[in-house]
C-alpha cells in the first residue's frame, strides 16, 4: 500500500516560483525538501546562476535584470512561459509581483495555485525608500486591492505570520510559521561564552533604520565602557558601504565587523561564536504583523535575545525567560538589557538554553511541515 501511494505521489508535479538567487530557507530548505521527501516531483524557478539538480530538486535559473520594471515584465514573463511548460499539478509562488502572472497561470492551466505570503506587503511598501514618498500610500493601497482581489483565483494562501493571516479571507488560509529546520543547527555546540568573538550578532536584511539604532546602542555602551563588538551579516553591498562609512564618521569602526555573506545553513558558524542576538525593530505597521525568523535561529543556537517588544514576537517569548523585550524606541533599554546579559554570564546562558529547548520541542519546521503536507493532500487527493 505504501509503495503504491508513493508511486502515485511521484506523478504529482510541483512548480515553486521564487525569484531568489540563492537556496532560500523557506522555498528550498523547508518547503522544497519537505515536498520532495514526501514523493513529489519538485521544480523551483528562480534567479539562479545555473540550471541544476540540488539533492533531487530541479533548480531552473533565469537572468535577473537590475531594473525593477524589467524584472516585473520580462523576467516574470519568461518565468511564466517556463511555468506553463512545466505542466505542474501545483504552482506555489512566493513573490508579490508575480500575482498577475499567477492569475494567468490559473486561467491557462487550471492547476492548483498557492500564494506563499512572506510579508505584510501593503505596510512594507510604505518603508520602500526607492519609491518617492508621495506615491507610497497610493501604491500600498493598490497592493492591498491586488492581493485581496487576486486570492479569489487561488486555491490556497499560506501566510508566514498569524497577524498577516488575519487580514485575509480565504477558505484555505493556512498559517505556516517560518520556524527553522533542525538541521540548521546540525547539533553543533558553540564555543565557551567567554571565548566568543562577538558580543552582539545580527544577520539578514539591514535597513538603515535598523543600523541607526545599532550605532546609537553602541555609542551608549561605549560611553559606559562596556565592550560591545558586533558581528553583522548582510548581503546588500550598497548598504554595507553606507554602514561602513557611517561607523567611520561616528568613530565606531572598532565596534562593528561586517562579515562575509554565507548560505542559510552556514549562518550557524557565526551564531556559535556570538553571545547575544539582537532584533532592533522599530514600531512600524509592518513589524506589528511580521515575525522575525532570526529570533528562532538565535534561540536554537542558545543565544539570549534582546529585541523590540512587539506583538508578533511577544507571543513566542512572553513568560519564557529566553529573551529581553524592550520598548522599541528606547535606546537606554536596549543598552541596559545588553549590559545585563554581558555582565551576567550565568543568566545569559540559562536564558539561551531555555530558548534552545523551545526550538527543539516546539518551534521547528517538523511541526509546520505537517500543515504543508496536509494542504497538498487536500488539494491533490488520491
Amino acid at each position: 500500500m505504501t509503495i503504491i501511494l508513493k508511486k502515485h505521489l511521484m506523478k504529482k508535479k510541483v512548480c515553486i516560483i521564487h525569484k531568489v538567487s540563492t537556496l532560500d530557507p523557506r522555498s528550498f530548505y523547508k518547503e522544497g525538501r519537505t515536498l520532495f521527501n514526501a514523493g513529489y516531483d519538485v521544480n523551483i524557478l528562480g534567479l539562479f546562476k545555473s540550471t541544476r539538480n540540488e539533492n533531487g530538486i530541479n533548480l531552473i535559473g533565469f537572468n535577473a535584470s537590475k531594473s525593477r520594471f524589467t524584472r516585473f515584465l520580462m523576467t516574470n514573463y519568461q518565468i511564466f512561459r517556463r511555468a506553463l511548460r512545466e505542466k505542474a499539478d501545483v504552482y506555489h509562488f512566493h513573490d508579490l509581483d508575480f500575482i498577475p502572472w499567477a492569475v494567468f497561470l490559473k486561467i491557462f492551466t487550471r492547476s492548483k495555485i498557492i500564494y506563499d505570503i512572506h510579508e505584510a506587503y501593503p505596510e512594507y511598501i510604505l518603508l520602500k525608500t526607492y519609491i518617492p514618498e508621495p506615491f507610497r500610500k497610493a501604491i500600498s493601497f493598490f497592493v492591498y486591492l491586488m492581493e485581496h482581489g487576486a486570492i479569489k483565483m487561488f486555491d490556497a494562501i499560506i501566510p508566514n505570520d498569524n497577524f498577516v493571516s488575519r487580514g485575509f479571507r480565504h477558505k484555505n488560509n493556512i498559517v505556516i510559521f517560518n520556524f527553522p529546520t533542525l538541521d540548521f543547527f546540525r547539533n553543533k555546540n558553540g564555543s565557551k561564552w567567554q571565548e566568543r568573538k562577538y558580543d552582539i550578532f545580527y544577520h539578514g536584511t539591514l535597513p538603515r533604520y535598523h543600523f541607526e539604532r545599532m550605532m546609537n546602542i553602541a555609542e551608549k555602551l561605549n560611553a559606559e565602557n562596556i565592550r560591545n563588538r558586533w558581528g553583522i551579516v548582510t548581503k546588500d553591498a550598497q548598504i554595507i558601504n553606507w554602514a561602513t562609512a557611517e561607523t567611520e564618521k561616528r568613530k565606531l569602526t572598532s565596534n562593528f565587523d561586517f562579515l562575509p555573506y554565507t548560505d542559510y545553513l552556514n549562518v550557524i558558524d557565526y551564531l556559535n561564536v556570538s553571545k547575544i542576538g539582537i532584533i532592533p525593530l522599530p514600531p512600524y505597521k509592518k513589524f506589528m504583523k511580521n515575525i522575525p525568523l532570526k529570533m528562532f535561529e538565535f534561540m536554537g543556537c542558545g543565544l539570549p535575545i534582546v529585541l523590540s517588544d512587539l506583538p508578533p514576537s511577544r507571543q513566542f517569548i512572553e513568560d519564557k525567560d529566553c529573551a529581553i523585550a524592550v520598548e522599541p524606541d528606547n535606546i537606554d533599554e536596549y543598552a541596559n538589557a545588553i549590559k545585563l546579559l554581558l555582565n551576567n554570564q550565568g543568566k545569559a546562558v540559562e536564558m539561551g538554553e531555555r530558548g534552545k529547548k523551545l526550538i527543539y520541542e516546539k518551534y521547528n519546521w517538523n511541526v509546520e511541515e505537517k500543515k504543508l503536507l496536509e494542504l497538498y493532500k487536500q488539494l491533490l487527493p488520491s
